[in-house]
């Protein structure tokens, strides 16, 4: 058994300047997001990262506009998290079509293998890629911690309807990271 932190599509696209779908709240959460990665490979946690990964021709085009084509620029980790991570080994990544990071990829059975014990969440979007990984984890019946301070969305509104129905709906524990992270270095 093991701890796990999964780390929610904090693609260039969705939260560096310029990218197809970047939305300003993305910014607050990059630092915190930052800091709960540091901590967490400090104590040795499994990484998991989450990316948006479409073909050119994907029908979410339809919905959205074009992001996280395969193998750009706008599908990869925003540059500072890159380097953090870069040479940990407990690492693995869900390249993942839809909302949920589970559909249509191998996370079920990374779960099985990593088997973990907790399972924290951040990441973007809070009503979108977050609150349906969030949900099909609560489904398998896993205890699941979402950092308040270290998810946004591209709406407020929708941010807090999401915080609630995970919390409220799907009974996931809710956090902020920075007043944990004071708690445990006092």
């Amino acid at each position: 058994m093991s701890d796990l932190l999964v780390v929610v599509d904090m693609q260039n696209d969705f939260v560096t300047e310029g990218g197809a779908l970047y939305f300003h709240q993305a910014e607050k959460v990059k630092l915190v997001v930052l800091d709960i990665v540091k901590d967490r490979m400090r104590k040795g946690y499994n990484l998991i990262f989450t990316k948006d990964w479409h073909t050119p021709d994907d029908l979410e085009f339809k919905r959205f506009p074009v992001h996280c084509v395969e193998e750009t620029y706008g599908a990869d980790l925003f540059d500072e998290l890159k380097s953090v991570i870069k040479n940990y080994p407990k690492i693995n990544f869900i390249l993942k079509k839809r909302f949920s990071a589970f559909y249509g990829t191998n996370f079920d059975e990374l779960l099985k293998i990593l088997s973990p014990k907790n399972i924290e969440v951040c990441g973007v979007d809070t009503n979108i890629c977050v609150m349906y990984t969030v949900e099909e984890l609560r489904n398998r019946d896993y205890d699941v911690v979402v950092y308040e301070d270290g998810v946004a969305s591209y709406d407020d509104n929708l941010h807090e309807f999401a915080i609630s129905q995970m919390k409220d709906v799907l009974g996931a524990k809710m956090k902020e990271w920075r007043s944990f992270r004071a708690l445990t270095e006092a």
